[in-house]
């Protein structure tokens, strides 16, 4: 009976959650590590948009923030007051069924859903991809010759899907990888994302009333295919172990200005079909100071830029081939308050992300960018590091085709 019931549950959940992507309406879906699933839906107006992070610090709600900051594309926020909220699959499915009751243009796309015959698994093929040699080919020698670090060289490939279910990729990613923070992400001013990440730019921890605020953060860097020997300190090479501590270093410099921290690693973490390197870090902040501050010195860390930070993020958006716009940016739950009526804030960088670009008919086609990146030091070759990108992207559909899943 409970198989039957959960099997209800998902096809309920599959039309529902299309339905609102058609919808237009603006919505998060995510699920914090290890966490609950959450649904907060925007039943009027759009999101809010900024231009700055320090606006933020009299903000709450969602927050999707971008690469650049200021650039091209908005800070989004979905406020936490004018949104619906539903946690846990059973809850989200009542909520879009009280929507349905209540919203009429939400209930005509559910209708349209539902009559629609249901396709096969969707088939997925590239049609493109970014530039990435021919920008390696700018970011090498600025590294040979000493100008940089590291810097952190992007690029996306362009899919094609015949189907696709919304609520499966949402549900498969949550199920199999327990580890990261999964989001599926839609407002006017951004599109509709769904992101896959395993990155904490910064969390809050529990604090005693009136005592400084509890922050972790963390530095990832390095990936290698998983197996249980990568999974061992010692089977990572030396540019992997440098990438890291360089990292690491960025991150200790800017939390010693803060006062006292706490590192914990570097050690081997899987996410998805790859091992990354992590250490985490721990460090506080005095209860009137707001996060706008520590988010603008954070971000973007190392592991999505470079170092020295200025330069290689001034080095990208001059040569890069392609605007990055939310990719390797941040989201997730700015001040929000839980049920036990504590304030949190949980943000994750913008990595393993998909971009819908365009769906044609109810269940498709429809096209998708995936992106993925990688860090190069001086020592960097191109196949290997090629080679780095496609196993994350590999990690990245994943999420949406099911022979991929299966071999995780």
């Amino acid at each position: 009976m409970a198989q039957s019931g959960e099997t209800e549950l998902m096809g309920q959940l599959r039309l529902a959650l299309q339905a609102l992507v058609l919808s237009k309406l603006p919505f998060v879906c995510y699920r914090l590590p290890e966490g609950k699933p959450q649904l907060k839906v925007l039943l009027q107006g759009a999101p809010q948009s900024f231009t700055s992070l320090a606006e933020l610090d009299e903000a709450a709600g969602f927050v999707m923030v971008p690469f650049a900051v200021p650039g091209a594309a908005p800070i989004v926020l979905w406020p936490a007051a004018q949104c619906v909220n539903a946690t846990g699959w059973a809850e989200i499915a009542r909520l879009l069924a009280e929507l349905a009751a209540s919203h009429t243009h939400y209930a005509e796309q559910l209708k349209l859903v539902a009559a629609a015959p249901l396709p096969g698994t969707g088939q997925i093929s590239e049609i493109g991809a970014g530039s990435y040699r021919q920008d390696f080919a700018r970011f090498s020698p600025a590294l040979r010759a000493g100008s940089y670090q590291k810097l952190v060289l992007s690029s996306y490939f362009e899919q094609e899907s015949s189907a696709c279910y919304v609520c499966d990729n949402l549900m498969r990613a949550c199920a199999v990888k327990p580890e990261l923070m999964v989001a599926l992400v839609q407002a006017p001013q951004v599109g509709t994302w769904f992101v896959a990440t395993p990155e904490v730019l910064l969390r809050t921890l529990p604090a005693s009333e009136g005592a400084r605020v509890k922050l972790h953060t963390m530095a990832l860097a390095g990936t290698m295919p998983y197996s249980a020997e990568n999974m061992e300190l010692s089977a990572w090479s030396r540019k992997d172990r440098e990438e890291q501590a360089l990292v690491t270093s960025f991150l200790t410099a800017i939390l010693a200005q803060s006062g006292t921290y706490e590192a914990r690693g570097p050690y081997p973490v899987k996410a998805g079909s790859v091992i990354h390197l992590r250490t985490d870090l721990t460090f506080s902040l005095p209860p009137e100071q707001g996060l706008s501050a520590i988010l603008a010195a954070l971000h973007p860390t190392p592991a999505v830029c470079g170092l020295p930070k200025a330069a290689a993020l001034d080095f990208i958006l001059a040569q890069e081939s392609y605007e990055r716009s939310y990719y390797a940016g941040f989201l997730g739950e700015f001040k929000c308050a839980d049920d036990a009526g504590s304030v949190k804030t949980n943000l994750f960088v913008n990595l393993r992300t998909i971009e819908f670009l365009a769906q044609r008919g109810v269940w498709g086609p429809w096209s998708f960018r995936s992106y993925v990146g990688g860090g190069l030091l001086a020592a960097s070759t191109e196949e290997s590091e090629y080679a780095e990108i496609c196993a994350k992207n590999r990690s990245v559909l994943s999420n949406l085709k099911p022979e991929l899943y299966s071999e995780l």
